[in-house]
């Protein structure tokens, strides 16, 4: 087996008055610890006292880290959480090994889990292991914690303003400028796409956000950012200041309402500009040659789309739930009842554009103007017509909406689609909205609050329960696209939903859990140890985004990189993050596993970065919604003074053994504040995490292992019982289909594709004399294919790989020779050594039927990889 070195520890900066990274192996005596690990994974800004606390410890096996090795000390007690200023020892701890010392497929780490929540002291600290002699970065414990990271997420909202000045008093003197697009036939002025240039069409179209990194501004690409913003302040209205540092701080409303108030403005103009109640669609420019930095110094023409009916659905949606807000408000109340009638307009008005919601304009934008097609599909304009109609009715109670939405509610998502994922966000909170207004349907009501919570295996309880995620905030693969980020943001939303619209309320402290989960992945506790905010190393990150990709912070520019430039990008900028689907020429992302899927560049075409590292204001609102959720849940899980453990769980009863796992139950402990969840381990390694009832089935485990089961229990003040007695038992011995052990086993053919084949080769083996030889090209496969199929239910796939060079491959099966493909497992081999590949049907989506087994490059590139020993186990 070829060696690997063992990583440099690189020493951060935070807290020590330096800038950047200190050279590796440098000890600072100003503070503690002297060297500083990035495989110590921890939120780098901290946590609320009252929070689940877990530090992620890594050692890389593939992707770019691969190469680094972290062997941390896993002995009893190992584990230290310090106090930073004077290495005070509060807590002495033992690293959990994530499933048994195997490797996380998605992220490419294999790693242990490092439990502090009974730290709930406020002050700073740092992760230290007493064994390797390093530490984490700096992380606090506070209720204001993230503050500040508030602040400066809300704060780029004002830098995104168009059409007005950004003076240094408010904006700071590194990201200052005049007011832009003042010129002739620009916002101002903006004539029509169809008619450039014609004073007759001109519009005054100022104001408003710039959408993302470009400069133009979008309708319905507005709506799940301003609606998400004004729910985030329904939901947590005290954490909300008057004093962000913007021109409106300290009138007496909260920034957060003054800032939409500005969007509100000119979505208000894109309604004026129509004469008909609709909304213009987009404005901006149509080439992206004569792009300016700053914007002030752009002088290209801007042009605008005509109305279409889903800018107006989109409109009357952002305008009836801003009517929602304002008018509970005193001071506001005259505003709120004047976005009412502009929202009940524009409603009246897509009934006649839509024939009475019948047919939809989804071909207004030919893309002329630069660059998001800003088209909206029937179905999605549906949906904002529910959303619509839900805060229309809320607003006004009347029949009309409440009709509509109880008649159309069944045919848009989520709740056409079964399925309450992490899209479509502002739409699943109007419709928990709906549910709980008076006057609506009981049947309807008790509809949406059935299936949303059916939900916990989206993205949820189940996942973590699971323990599917090493980082403990699990996405599938197919979330790892573009706008990554904003995805990852409202799967924590859609777990604090439960929690706010009071559904499955015993596990409240779960849904709580793992929205806080993400968060820290968002805050560093990711695969790639980098917070996904632009320059906040000042505001306490160690390591966060340096570039963006936007037309002011642009590359090569004064505001380029946060460390090496003279201004750098602002503070508090949400980036896209890991795009598996990135489809630019930059090597070293696409090839990476899907978390590490990230470079922190900004370069324009033909690199693309904006695929990955473009922010956008609905991944900014996603963001706001999630920390300003979390910041305001203290005290709704309250911290408890409570010393007492419960009493050890009764010992694990084995029934109903299968070659891949068996079913446990126990006697309950006991506690004088209630039992909130137990702890299954085998020995020391912890099988599974936060079991709520007393009976579990494992259905995961390799066939003849043997276990020795015990229980911990745990309540809410986070204290912990003793082990329970122990009970040994172990899986079923094995029953194999061998598909290749020197030969291919009877029944199974070769329908490989784009790969030549020596199914006798010598050169490389693992077990016996021979192995499969395939030498891969342009997404090549080696497809093996059995005569009759194999039922798959209680299986899992192993095999051995082994390629010169590490190389991104993608296993699936297909249940026919025509098609049935499963999910696939995505993975990277290791160059120079075998490597043993264990894949459960769980992992591949549980297909019910295999006819074709592929093990397939995943890049267009070539590869050689040697394959033996590929059994099916039972």
């Amino acid at each position: 087996m070829a060696s690997r070195r063992i990583a440099p520890i690189g020493v951060w900066a935070r807290h020590l008055g330096l800038a950047g990274a200190i050279a590796t192996g440098v000890s600072v005596a100003t503070a503690a610890p002297a060297q500083i690990s990035p495989f110590l994974k921890v939120d780098q800004f901290g946590y609320l006292p009252d929070s689940r606390k877990l530090a992620i410890v890594v050692d890389p096996q593939a992707g770019s880290n691969a190469a680094a090795a972290f062997a941390p000390g896993t002995g009893v007690g190992q584990y230290e959480v310090r106090r930073w200023d004077d290495d005070r020892v509060v807590l002495r701890a033992t690293l959990q090994a994530w499933r048994a010392g195997a490797t996380h497929f998605q992220s490419g780490d294999r790693g242990w889990w490092l439990d502090f929540s009974s730290v709930k002291t406020p002050g700073a600290y740092y992760l230290y292991d007493s064994v390797r002699r390093v530490g984490s970065g700096r992380f606090d414990v506070g209720p204001k914690v993230y503050d500040e990271v508030l602040r400066q997420a809300l704060r780029v909202f004002y830098h995104q303003r168009l059409g007005v000045a950004h003076p240094s008093r408010y904006a700071g003197a590194r990201w200052a400028d005049a007011a832009s697009y003042q010129g002739a036939q620009q916002d101002r002025f903006a004539t029509s796409r169809y008619a450039k240039g014609d004073a007759r069409t001109a519009r005054d179209l100022r104001g408003g956000w710039m959408d993302a990194g470009d400069t133009n501004k979008y309708t319905t690409f507005a709506q799940s950012a301003v609606l998400q913003l004004l729910e985030a302040y329904r939901l947590s209205p005290q954490v909300f200041t008057d004093a962000l540092g913007i021109p409106e701080s300290g009138n007496g409303l909260p920034d957060v309402l003054d800032e939409l108030k500005w969007e509100l403005a000119f979505l208000q103009r894109m309604q004026d500009a129509t004469g008909t109640h609709g909304l213009l669609l987009k404005v901006g420019v149509d080439t992206d040659e004569g792009s300016a930095s700053p914007p002030s110094s752009d002088t290209r023409p801007r042009y605008y789309l005509p109305e279409c009916t889903s800018a107006t659905l989109a409109g009357s949606a952002m305008l009836a739930a801003g009517a929602v807000v304002y008018r509970g408000i005193a001071s506001q109340q005259t505003y709120g009842n004047a976005l009412l009638t502009r929202a009940q307009a524009a409603w009246q008005r897509a009934k006649v554009t839509t024939q009475n919601f019948s047919t939809y304009q989804t071909q207004c934008d030919d893309g002329h103007i630069r660059a998001g097609d800003a088209d909206v599909s029937a179905t999605g304009q549906l949906a904002s017509a529910l959303t619509a109609a839900v805060y229309l009715y809320e607003a006004t109670g009347k029949a009309e909406y409440r009709q509509f939405v109880e008649q159309r509610y069944t045919q848009a998502p989520p709740y056409s689609d079964t399925w309450w994922g992490p899209y479509g966000h502002a739409q699943h909170l109007a419709l928990l909205r709906y549910a709980g207004l008076p006057g609506v349907s009981a049947t309807v009501a008790a509809n949406i609050r059935r299936q949303k919570q059916g939900m916990n295996g989206v993205m949820s309880i189940d996942d973590d329960q699971a323990g599917t995620d090493l980082y403990r905030a699990h996405l599938p693969d197919a979330q790892y696209h573009w706008g990554h980020n904003q995805v990852r943001a409202n799967v924590g939303n859609l777990n604090l939903d439960f929690i706010h619209f009071q559904l499955n309320p015993t596990q409240r402290a779960q849904y709580r859990a793992i929205a806080e989960q993400h968060l820290h992945w968002l805050h560093g506790a990711n695969p790639l140890g980098l917070v996904m905010l632009s320059n906040m190393n000042a505001h306490g990150a160690e390591s966060s985004v340096r570039q963006i990709y936007h037309t002011w912070f642009t590359d090569g520019s004064a505001w380029d990189d946060a460390q090496t430039s003279p201004k750098g990008p602002p503070p508090g900028y949400v980036t896209g993050g890991p795009n598996k689907g990135y489809s630019g020429p930059v090597a070293g992302i696409t090839d990476q596993p899907p978390p590490k899927a990230y470079r922190d560049w900004n370069a324009g075409w033909p690199e693309n970065s904006w695929e990955l590292s473009e922010p956008a204001i609905y991944t900014q609102a996603a963001y706001v919604m999630l920390l300003s959720r979390i910041i305001a849940s203290q005290g709704s899980t309250p911290v408890v003074t409570d010393t007492e453990p419960p009493s050890a769980p009764g010992a694990p009863v084995v029934s109903a053994r299968t070659a891949q796992g068996f079913s446990l139950s126990w006697a309950a402990s006991t506690d004088n504040t209630g039992v909130t969840a137990y702890d299954l381990y085998t020995g020391t390694t912890l099988l599974r995490s936060g079991l709520t009832d007393t009976r579990v089935t494992l259905s995961d485990q390799p066939c003849a292992r043997p276990f020795t089961l015990r229980l911990t229990a745990r309540d809410a003040a986070g204290n912990t019982s003793a082990f329970g007695p122990a009970t040994t038992t172990s899986t079923l011995a094995c029953q194999a289909q061998e598909v290749y052990t020197d030969t291919l086993g009877s029944g199974w053919s070769d329908w490989s594709w784009n790969a030549t084949r020596q199914f006798n080769d010598t050169t490389h083996v693992h077990t016996g004399t021979q192995a499969i030889r395939v030498d891969l090209s342009n997404w090549g496969g080696l497809s093996l294919r059995h005569d009759s199929g194999w039922s798959t239910t209680g299986t899992t796939l192993r095999f051995w790989v082994y390629s010169p060079q590490a190389t991104p491959l993608r296993l699936y099966t297909q249940s026919s020779d025509g098609g049935g493909d499963s999910a696939s497992v995505n993975f990277s081999t290791l160059a120079g050594q075998w490597q043993q590949v264990s894949v459960s049907m769980s992992q591949l989506g549980n297909p019910s039927w295999l006819k074709r087994l592929n093990i397939q490059l995943a890049s267009a590139g070539s590869g050689t990889i040697y394959v033996d020993q590929i059994e099916l186990l039972r």
